[in-house]
């Protein structure tokens, strides 16, 4: 236990809050408290009504404080959950929104497939040959037969418009000898 003496030896031992507010419980309605002496305390004087609910009181407090604090807590846990779930739909039809917009500003801002076939016919060499071009919500895919497969993609990619043009893949094609590749770019 904590010696109740303040540091300095020479000044004068106080009560604590704790037992002056027992003090203050205990006296008679009208009293005067007395003037900063310590109470002696006598084996007689025991805590009575007052001092206990006091004690209750300084006790209970901050258990109350906890317990609105956890009852606030998961209400408001609950509320979010069922706000969450009530919105989405709304959150879901939004986004699909979103990309329906986005996909949409693609498209019509993007080149149109006549002019990205022009531009491919310009780019490619003349032994090559164009079997494929398909654009949709995603990368343009572009087929191609040709009998030297990186000349025709480095003819491609000289192009600005196709210079992301990356190879996903390349097989023999059947009877010409030539080579079957198959390009994306994406947007």
């Amino acid at each position: 236990m904590a010696d109740p003496r303040p540091a300095n030896d020479s000044a004068p031992v106080r009560p604590s809050l704790f037992d002056r507010a027992l003090g203050a419980a205990r006296r008679a309605p009208g009293t005067t408290p007395p003037a900063d002496r310590d109470p002696e305390p006598t084996a007689a004087s025991r805590p009575d009504r007052a001092g206990i609910l006091l004690a209750t009181a300084i006790l209970a407090t901050p258990l109350l404080t906890l317990a609105g604090a956890t009852l606030t807590t998961v209400q408001l846990r609950h509320e979010t959950r069922r706000s969450t779930e009530r919105s989405a739909p709304a959150v879901a039809a939004r986004a699909g929104q979103d990309r329906a917009r986005a996909l949409l500003a693609a498209a019509w801002n993007g080149p149109t497939l006549g002019a990205t076939l022009e531009a491919i016919a310009r780019s490619l060499p003349e032994d090559a040959a164009l079997l494929r071009v398909e654009r949709g919500a995603g990368p343009v895919t572009i087929d191609l037969a040709a009998p030297d497969p990186d000349r025709a993609v480095a003819a491609l990619r000289r192009d600005p418009a196709f210079g992301g043009l990356r190879a996903v893949a390349q097989s023999r094609a059947e009877g010409d000898g030539r080579m079957r590749i198959t390009l994306e770019q994406p947007r």
